[in-house]
């Protein structure tokens, strides 16, 4: 196996145009003559998507035989271990506070109130200081005592079975997963699958790989019922699903809103394909056009110019918010939340929008139906920025409906992350 250097760190935020910036500086040096003479010309925007695809998927780590998928399984034959290690392979991060990171680290930290030693196996970024994960770790999630940082660079490791044995490993990542299907030195092995991460590019290459992984024989625990159902039907994979809930000590309605306009929030983010951001962005301008000043627009998430979208002056452009705090601080100010998700996983804004105290509209998406009701806890509309945008006009006109569906929301998040880890946990040991 060749080595892997710093394996793209698009953890389940970033889709093909991340991949394409990243790839260039993470995958190596072996298109490196003929990328010297492609551009010699000008080389066009596909060339270069293509080009760098290519220095990505022929990876060697991601060269996988029948014989490979067999000797992982054969790998967990064997009795119900007794739990006391556990390996997480984990990819480089930007930002501790996205959900998908926080919710990982949760249940690590339910493994260590468990007596469980976790091993935390960064592998795609040999100049990161664990350091910064530790301050991280000890701020958010302090429960988490029993625990080693390892820093895997294959540059300068033995490989991946120079790594200490577990008694359970976990991959988190679908690039992770071909780690965890080399990681032999484990009695048992889970894919802790919190989206449908074929979903983030476009059919091709490396959508397939990342499809591949589903077959790998390892057991799920995932993020909501409805994808684990769309995982089992269309790759068969067995698991065990959570649903996310909601931390209350952080997202709690105002005692009293005094907003003289109608305050909208929008979730945006336009790096990440399944959010759908242009048709948000059409949905914020049929918005304003029909109610003008009786509205006020805020968007957060990530970082971009309104100035393209003609909004600037318009709306509250927030960005990328520092902490969970400044989100949920946010949150308690708005009337009516909205977002898109086009993937199986269904947002958290639903739930942490409805416990702050904001009416949601989501899109329609059959995957989410466990736990978006439509006219029940939110409304859902067509991906049509129209259709969303005339569901949001309804609660903009009507606030007795607004407080009936917050109202109706809040019965519904009463589970807590100790009842569904707690299940989690008993599922594991059990087997």
């Amino acid at each position: 196996m060749n080595k892997l250097k710093k394996a793209v760190h698009i953890y389940r935020n970033q889709g093909l145009k991340s991949l394409a910036a990243k790839t260039g500086r993470y995958a190596g040096k072996r298109l490196h003559g003929a990328k010297r003479r492609i551009l010699k010309r000008r080389e066009t925007v596909d060339e270069k998507a293509l080009r760098e695809e290519y220095s990505f998927v022929s990876n060697s780590i991601f060269q996988v035989t029948s014989e490979d998928i067999t000797a992982s399984q054969k790998a967990c034959v064997g009795p119900t271990p007794t739990i006391k290690t556990a390996t997480w392979f984990i990819p480089y991060y930007a930002h501790f506070g996205f959900n998908g990171i926080q919710t990982m680290f949760r249940f690590i930290q339910k493994l260590s109130e468990e007596g469980v030693l976790n091993r935390i196996v960064i592998y795609d970024n040999p100049a990161f200081q664990p350091s910064q994960l530790e301050a991280e770790m000890q701020r958010d999630f302090p429960g988490i005592t029993n625990y080693e940082i390892v820093v895997f660079d294959e540059d300068k490791e033995a490989g991946i079975a120079a790594l200490p044995p577990s008694d359970i490993a976990f991959c988190t990542f679908w690039v992770s997963a071909y780690l965890l299907l080399r990681f032999n030195q484990t009695k048992r092995k889970y894919y802790f699958i919190q989206d449908y991460e074929p979903d983030f590019y476009p059919a091709g290459a490396t959508s397939a790989l990342a499809q591949s992984t589903y077959r790998f024989g390892f057991r799920g625990v995932v993020n909501t019922p409805g994808l684990l159902a769309a995982l089992n039907q269309r790759h068969g994979l067995e698991g065990i699903s959570f649903i996310p809930a909601v931390n209350h000590a952080l997202y709690y309605p105002a005692p009293k809103k005094h907003n003289k306009r109608t305050r909208i929030f929008m979730y945006a983010r336009p790096y990440n394909p399944r959010n759908a951001f242009n048709l948000g962005i059409q949905t914020v301008q049929l918005l304003l056009e029909r109610y003008g000043k009786k509205i006020e627009i805020i968007t957060a998430g990530a970082d971009w110019d309104e100035h393209m979208y003609g909004l600037h002056g318009k709306i509250t452009n927030l960005g990328l918010l520092k902490s969970l705090e400044e989100v949920a601080a946010l949150y308690r100010t708005c009337d009516i939340g909205f977002s898109y998700m086009l993937t199986p996983h269904t947002s958290y804004q639903m739930q942490e929008y409805s416990a702050s105290g904001m009416a949601t509209v989501m899109n329609k998406n059959e995957d989410h139906g466990s736990l978006n009701k439509d006219g029940v806890n939110c409304l859902l509309a067509e991906p049509s920025p129209a259709d969303m945008a005339e569901k949001i006009g309804r609660l903009v006109d009507d606030p007795h409906l607004r407080k009936r569906l917050v109202a109706a929301a809040q019965k519904e998040l009463g589970y807590t992350w100790e009842q569904q880890f707690d299940a989690l946990w008993n599922n594991i040991r059990a087997l």
